[in-house]
């Protein structure tokens, strides 16, 4: 299993995908968020699955602080505005981001920390979606490409590697 530690502070949102990887917009693969908190203390863990049209990878999110919310399914849609594509008006799109997420799953993040994604799988240039980082910073081990932003959004990828272990600080 690969795993990826991030250390995140307060209320920033997180979707996580795996992109196609082209020359163009890519289609991108976000993790389907599933169930409940399986953490029976503070903490949160949660679990998601990732589906290409030659894989499926299961994603685990564990963060020992706790988060403000989770939300698997319904709710309130966090990227729906604007169209997708490459032409399209979504701050989540751009040249190299075909698609907005599709659902209205999010991982609301509360709390400064070390947190850990885990993979199935061996994951090549994952991207994330941020809905807002509510004045906050970040830093990462490894340089990124921000590949789409627009009030309040930002959606960035890591510019080379696959999803080994990282630790980051927002």
């Amino acid at each position: 299993m690969k795993t990826r530690t991030r250390t995140i502070c307060k209320a920033g949102l997180l979707a996580l995908a795996l992109s196609a990887g082209s020359a163009s917009a890519a289609q991108i693969y976000w993790t389907d968020w599933t169930g409940v908190d399986l953490d029976s203390g503070n903490g949160f863990r949660g679990v998601g699955t990732i589906t290409t049209s030659n894989a499926t990878v299961t994603v685990t999110y564990t963060n020992p602080q706790g988060i403000a919310f989770y939300q698997t399914s319904g709710g309130n849609d966090y990227y729906r505005n604007g169209t997708d594509g490459p032409g399209g008006t979504s701050p989540f799109t751009s040249t190299a981001v075909d698609n907005r997420p599709a659902t209205t799953d999010i991982i609301a993040l509360q709390y400064a920390g070390s947190q850990t994604l885990s993979f199935s799988q061996a994951i090549a240039n994952p991207v994330f979606a941020y809905v807002s980082l509510n004045g906050n910073g970040y830093g990462f081990d490894q340089d990124f490409d921000i590949l789409s932003f627009g009030h309040p959004v930002t959606a960035m990828s890591a510019a080379t590697g696959d999803a080994g272990p990282r630790t980051s600080r927002w």
